[in-house]
């Protein structure tokens, strides 16, 4: 392949991957506890460091592109709501809930009581309290303190658990605001951050920063369309009228 057409389709497949991304972040900008997707790109010369994709002297592979996909965890921002059960950690840390799949977590704060009074997430899922077991709300007047002591009609009603990870943080997506550890043997270790109840941390999704990123790429991926039709009707002259000489 021309190297000139190669570096433009991985330009190409590098800007659907970034507008995939973006899109799937506009999409929610309005999911509380949501932490956003960001990418980064590299251009690598291909050489014995980095070898190309195919043997030598088959094709050009003059450039090898390495994308890396991670997360933003920065805090979104905390607006309040009056709803006893809506929670926002205030610094690092994590709500601990209860999958099918094992133990997840989140920031997502917007919780509610279930049929039989367990404190659940909107998914349903059941928020840990400290040694995992689960919160009771069954009462009318529930009020939670910063260290996330539960008292229901002044009774105790458990003390909800938050956990963190060591810095930078390894985690993966697994569903709405969920994240479980890359590496299945870390240990979750108590988090530092305080809560506040009656508040509810939004996304930290920029919308209009997205938007000027989205036209950016939008852009990006039509220039390196226009670079790839170039390079094909140059092969087609060159293949026909280099055919009747």
């Amino acid at each position: 392949m021309n190297s000139g057409m190669y570096a433009s389709v991985s330009g190409s497949l590098a800007a659907m991957q970034r507008l995939d991304m973006i899109s799937n972040n506009l999409a929610n900008v309005n999911t509380p506890g949501y932490k956003k997707d960001k990418m980064s790109f590299e251009g690598l010369l291909a050489g014995p460091v980095n070898p190309p994709a195919v043997p030598q002297g088959k094709t050009a592979d003059p450039i090898l592109q390495k994308d890396n996909i991670y997360i933003d965890y920065s805090a979104g921002p905390v607006n309040q709501s009056g709803n006893p059960l809506d929670l926002a950690l205030d610094g690092d840390g994590f709500f601990a809930v209860t999958t099918p799949e094992g133990t997840a977590y989140t920031r997502q704060g917007n919780f509610r009581s279930s049929a039989d009074g367990t404190l659940v997430t909107v998914d349903g899922y059941s928020v840990q309290g400290v040694g995992g077991a689960a919160i009771r709300i069954q009462g009318s007047r529930v009020e939670i303190d910063a260290k996330g002591a539960v008292m229901v009609d002044g009774a105790p009603g458990g003390t909800i658990s938050i956990m963190d990870f060591e810095k930078p943080l390894a985690l993966t997506k697994v569903g709405n605001a969920l994240f479980v550890p890359a590496d299945p043997q870390a240990v979750p270790q108590p988090g530092k951050a305080r809560i506040q109840q009656g508040h509810l941390e939004g996304s930290n999704v920029d919308s209009i920063s997205e938007m000027v990123q989205l036209i950016e790429t939008n852009r990006f991926f039509e220039a390196c369309s226009k670079v790839i039709k170039g390079f094909d009707d140059l092969a087609a002259k060159a293949a026909n009228d280099l055919g009747r000489v």
